[in-house]
């Protein structure tokens, strides 16, 4: 989840739900504290004759996306790369907005999986700008 907002780590969670087996389709709806989010998923029938496929044990990985907590321009802390170890606290960059700037932070131990967002880049409110593996 994204320390800076999190409904939009909310949203993630909601999205990274697996469907049951021939289920098709679910709408999740969470409402407290003043707001409300709904996630619709769609999924496929898998046909009776096809066989599951079972994932290998341990080849799960736990990702979050970290988001822009504000619009502006993004400024990387370092040049990010893929493997990249982060732990929670340590400085991703900044947006800057207004002469301000909005730190943003790894929430969690891990690696960098992907970067989204290259310094320089005009970001928008809860845009991702990363995603982590969590360790």
């Amino acid at each position: 989840m994204s320390e800076g907002d999190p409904l939009l780590g909310l949203v993630d969670d909601l999205l990274r739900i697996e469907l049951p087996e021939g289920l098709t389709g679910v709408r999740i709806e969470v409402e407290a504290d003043g707001f409300a989010v709904a996630v619709s998923r769609q999924g496929r029938a898998v046909p009776e004759a096809a066989a599951p496929a079972t994932p290998e044990e341990g080849s799960t990985e736990k990702t979050q996306r970290v988001h822009a907590t504000t619009v502006g321009v993004f400024s990387a802390a370092r040049e990010w790369t893929t493997g990249d170890a982060v732990a929670r606290g340590d400085l991703l960059g900044g947006i800057q907005s207004l002469g301000h700037v909005a730190e943003i932070t790894a929430p969690a131990d891990g690696e960098i999986r992907e970067v989204l967002v290259t310094g320089g880049a005009p970001v928008e409110y809860g845009q991702a700008l990363f995603v982590l593996a969590l360790r």
